[in-house]
């Protein structure tokens, strides 16, 4: 436990501020506490508050500048500061039985001033082993999201699920469908963009809570596993310029290097049928890389002219399939395809072709670069001798 836990809370302002309100019985809880305890701090901080929560909230918005959210489910008040987020809910009734209806133990702890810390389901002791404990199998049934959040906590923090805990996600699994999709989803990419990712979803596989969330079959889903590892060891060795943009988000709080991970987790599934809910951008991005991952599977060589096919069709995920390929030779072509720059502005190639818009000018652009990627073309005057034998051709079989 954090030596001086008081003097350790109270140094952030805000709060201090918070605690220190006239009137109002203020409690720290949930996850800001528990990451206290652990010696870190997070950006989203829990509060429960007995008396006049709106009062609290107005009180404090404008000392922060922040902006005021309210949910109807579990009547919480959410101030967002930047990227921070202040989460108030009412108290009603014992502070205790707030606690008792949470998710696991190590959540289950509460701390003010004037009363210390609240800690009746000893949270603090399993923080202390690094243990993942629901507090029973009701509140896993009164939010089945929980089962799916177990997991989660197993990739951020890298600690174990107790094993009456797991016994619970097996019983219960197939509950995990009456959450909504976008909380689900949610969840899976908190999950994917953490360090400890592949140990969450290896023990999420074998206490069948995966098969539930996604549609692919059992065996599928395993061997997709396996792929991941596989995945895991590749990206270890490739170079670090190559890493750059993995902790950017791509989409729904996702980041490139959890796409990455999904669209492996997911290939060959039928997304229609998963208990998910993506953004058009991850659909589109998911359905292309997992068609194109079918034909290299069945390329052991891949020659110039087919590497510039796929990672032509792969649009903006070029790198995607590069790397999900696991060919550090494609992943080499792939760099090379990104680096291909125009030879001839827009002005020149409608002036050389006489063609301003449509299919025949992308035909001729794309035969450009091409030529470019096999080294046919070195310079702009080569290009302007690509482009009017493909004028010449076009004529001749449109009289």
């Amino acid at each position: 436990m954090v030596k001086d836990l008081k003097d350790e809370i109270l140094s952030d302002p805000l709060i201090s501020r918070l605690l220190s309100i006239n009137g109002a019985e203020v409690y720290l809880v949930g996850g800001y506490l528990r990451d206290i305890l652990r010696g870190l701090r997070s950006k989203d901080i829990d509060f429960i508050v007995k008396g006049d929560l709106n009062g609290i909230v107005s009180a404090i918005v404008p000392e922060t500048g922040g902006s005021v959210i309210k949910f109807k489910r579990g009547e919480l008040t959410r101030v967002v500061v930047d990227d921070s987020t202040i989460d108030f809910s009412e108290l009603k009734g014992r502070l205790e039985d707030d606690l008792y209806r949470r998710d696991f133990t190590m959540n289950a702890i509460a701390w003010s001033p004037e009363r210390g810390v609240i800690d009746p389901l000893n949270g603090i002791g399993d923080i202390n082993k690094s243990v993942i404990r629901a507090i029973s199998e009701r509140n896993l049934i009164d939010d089945p999201l929980r089962l799916l959040r177990a997991y989660r906590f197993v990739a951020e923090m890298g600690w174990r699920i107790d094993l009456k805990t797991r016994y619970f996600v097996k019983k219960l699994k197939e509950s995990i469908r009456l959450s909504a999709p976008e909380r689900i989803t949610s969840e899976l990419f908190r999950l994917l963009n953490s360090e400890n990712y592949f140990r969450a979803l290896r023990v999420a596989f074998t206490d069948g809570l995966l098969t539930e969330i996604l549609s692919t079959d059992k065996d599928s889903l395993a061997e997709n596993l396996k792929a991941l590892s596989r995945l895991n060891s590749f990206l270890n060795k490739i170079h670090d310029s190559q890493k750059i943009y993995f902790n950017e988000t791509f989409s729904q709080g996702l980041t490139y290097l959890g796409l990455l991970r999904v669209e492996q987790l997911l290939y060959r599934s039928d997304l229609e049928r998963n208990a998910l809910r993506f953004s058009r951008r991850i659909s589109k991005r998911i359905k292309t890389i997992s068609g194109l991952l079918d034909i290299i599977a069945n390329r052991p060589n891949i020659t110039k002219g087919e590497a510039f096919d796929l990672l032509t069709a792969a649009g903006s995920g070029v790198m995607d399939i590069a790397l999900l390929s696991r060919r550090e030779g494609f992943v080499r072509e792939a760099e090379r395809f990104l680096m291909i720059r125009p030879l001839l502005r827009a002005e020149d190639i409608i002036d050389i072709t006489g063609i301003r818009t449509g299919p025949e000018l992308g035909i001729m652009i794309n035969e450009m670069r091409r030529g470019q990627f096999l080294g046919r073309i070195k310079d702009a005057e080569d290009a302007r001798a690509l482009l009017q034998g493909l004028k010449k051709g076009l004529l001749k079989s449109h009289p």
